[in-house]
């Protein structure tokens, strides 16, 4: 029996508060793939060693985040979710591949995309070869009118 309950005192004894805050709130904030509730957590208890967050909330980015307790130490820990946006790229050119962050490839007039919050490469292609590329920075729903750059043409 003594040993059993000196087993159990350390495993509770051996746990660390953990406290997490969010932007926004009311974020739900899954530990080792159990939901611990919705943020802001409060003195929540958490073992020693590696633990994966998971971070969750419709309309923003979710977020993984691992992370190695120590024994003797408090956890605090703050996330800033990304907001997700609705996104439109349109463009009256014809014969372009347009391509996104290296991920979205598209070749039509008008394409929605859902974007996280910040900077995004945009290249543009014809017949293969790469004629434009610019940084589009995401910060609302918005809609994007792509135009080729045209050559200044010398006059006489």
């Amino acid at each position: 029996f003594f040993s059993i309950f000196t087993f159990c005192s350390a495993i509770i004894f051996s746990q660390v508060k953990l406290d997490v805050n969010t932007i926004p709130t009311k974020v739900d904030i899954h530990l080792d793939g159990v939901n611990i509730g919705s943020s802001p957590i409060r003195n929540e208890r958490i073992s020693p060693g590696l633990h994966r967050f998971e971070i969750k909330k419709k309309g923003y980015a979710p977020l993984s985040y691992d992370l190695l307790v120590n024994p003797a130490q408090a956890v605090e820990l703050d996330f800033f979710l990304n907001p997700i946006y609705e996104c439109k790229f349109k463009t009256d050119e014809k014969g372009l591949v347009f391509e996104l962050n290296g991920e979205h490839r598209w070749d039509v007039d008008l394409v929605r995309l859902r974007l996280e919050a910040g900077d995004h490469l945009l290249r543009v292609f014809k017949i293969g070869e790469i004629i434009d590329e610019q940084i589009i920075n995401v910060d609302q729903p918005k809609k994007y009118n792509y135009f080729l750059k045209k050559p200044l043409s010398a006059s006489n």
